[in-house]
């Protein structure tokens, strides 16, 4: 089985104290975890935002990112036909917010089972789910 991260989760390698629950199950997936582009994106938005408030905190977060990218290499996957296909059959009709909706066609387009904290966010999109911090 692979999965796709949702932003929640990887951002837990960021955290002092990431959930114990969470750092031993991605410890033991190996190479069988995936990023979207999204959540990249997300990281990156994230720490531009920080960097009004805390130059140094972001400049630290800039370099965590930086690593996160070099450490899933190819398994970050970009949007393609497939999932824009999939977000179409998901966005119409719904009111699930854009990157959430791209992230789920993702998931389903690639054939993956996402990995996140807000599961109840993709219900009724036919995605699989999984909640490491149980």
């Amino acid at each position: 089985m692979a999965y796709l991260l949702d932003t929640n989760i990887v951002s837990e390698g960021m955290k002092r104290r990431p959930n114990a629950a969470v750092a031993h199950w991605l410890a033991g997936i190996g190479d069988a975890g995936y990023l979207s582009v999204l959540t990249i994106g997300e990281l990156r938005r994230g720490e531009r935002m920080l960097a009004r408030k805390d130059p140094r905190q972001a400049a630290v977060v800039a370099e965590w990112i930086r690593d996160v990218e070099s450490a899933y290499g190819d398994q970050i996957i970009d949007l393609d036909v497939a999932a824009a296909a999939r977000w179409a059959e998901l966005s119409a009709g719904r009111t699930l917010p854009v990157v959430d909706a791209l992230i789920a066609a993702t998931a389903l387009a690639h054939d993956l089972t996402l990995v996140t904290r807000n599961v109840q966010d993709f219900d009724g999109t036919g995605v699989r789910t999984f909640n490491p911090f149980g």
